[in-house]
């Protein structure tokens, strides 16, 4: 039962994870996983590796927590096949209900986090309000461009990965900030299609873009889960402070109300920035399904903590 619990919360960070203004990191702290996440990721290294001839497979295995790791990334990498050109068509065909959704869920997070999580002293409050302040700077910032070099594309990766371990800073949007979000997702698409018509040079293609870039997601999620592990057992209640933070920070990402600020005498979207519905100028706002799907991610939360509990008997 564990393992399907496990398994399904990775592929609840696998689709946060796609969607930009969303963290898979948040998932993970709110479902219970973090630490585990952050430890496991931790432990797997070259000199544990070297260890299978002289204690066996099976020891170096349980003292990976493979299990744990194989599971969740299952989960993640499964979200991700089979959720990339649903949510592409949501981002581009009901935006206002999906991130409306994510709204509830990340105002449902935060709540929750700061009655558990939180010291309510001047210290914690400080932090949490530098790390809102840098998860709101991060945000605004834009980027374009269409072609890129592999060692772009690496970079690209090892920064992206943070969300899968810095809750409220979306990996997702910092590949849209830095013009590749629609590359990887478009390679990811690709890399399906292929399966059911095999094109020798496309392949080749969409294995380099997708090869380089998880390369760097790699290399990324070592060195950050290297650095946080650290941090939370010398500092825990600062650096959860933070991480709350940059969870406030990242919300006007996810409203669902958002003006286009377009280029003098272009049609390049420069950025956007959260308005009121009586403000937003993309149609019908949708006032009511947006209230009513706001409230099924608010409520999400309280169904993934019963699983927490359920696990737990």
């Amino acid at each position: 039962m564990r393992h399907l619990f496990l398994f399904l919360k990775g592929m609840l960070m696998g689709a946060a994870d796609l969607v930009p203004g969303v963290s898979g990191g948040t998932i993970a702290l709110i479902t219970g996983i973090y630490k585990e996440l952050l430890e496991s990721i931790n432990s797997f290294s070259w000199n544990t590796l070297k260890h299978i001839r002289k204690k066996g497979l099976t020891d170096v295995w349980k003292k990976l927590n493979g299990f744990f790791l194989l599971t969740v990334f299952s989960g993640i990498i499964t979200s991700i096949l089979l959720l990339s050109q649903i949510l592409e068509w949501f981002i581009n065909n009901e935006p206002i209900g999906l991130w409306s959704f994510f709204f509830g869920l990340l105002i449902a997070s935060i709540v929750y986090l700061i009655k558990t999580d939180l010291s309510l002293n001047i210290s914690s409050i400080l932090y949490l309000c530098l790390g809102a302040v840098f998860s709101f700077l991060s945000t605004q910032f834009h980027g374009t461009g269409e072609d890129f070099s592999l060692w772009y594309l690496f970079i690209s990766g090892f920064i992206g990965i943070s969300a899968m371990i810095l809750p409220g800073l979306s990996g997702a949007y910092i590949l849209l900030v830095m013009g590749v979000y629609q590359t990887i997702l478009s390679n990811v698409r690709q890399a399906q299609e292929l399966l059911f018509d095999f094109n020798q040079a496309k392949l080749f293609a969409v294995a380099s873009v997708l090869g380089v870039f998880t390369f760097g997601m790699i290399c990324g999620i070592k060195v950050f889960s290297k650095i946080l592990t650290w941090l939370l057992k010398l500092y825990p209640k600062q650096i959860m402070a933070v991480l709350i933070g940059l969870m406030i920070g990242a919300l006007h990402k996810v409203w669902p109300w958002q003006k286009e600020i377009i280029i003098d005498s272009s049609s390049i979207i420069e950025k956007t920035i959260a308005v009121f519905p009586s403000s937003f100028e993309g149609g019908d706002p949708q006032i009511i399904k947006a209230l009513i799907l706001m409230f099924l991610g608010f409520k999400i939360l309280f169904v993934i903590e019963c699983t927490k509990s359920i696990q737990k008997k």
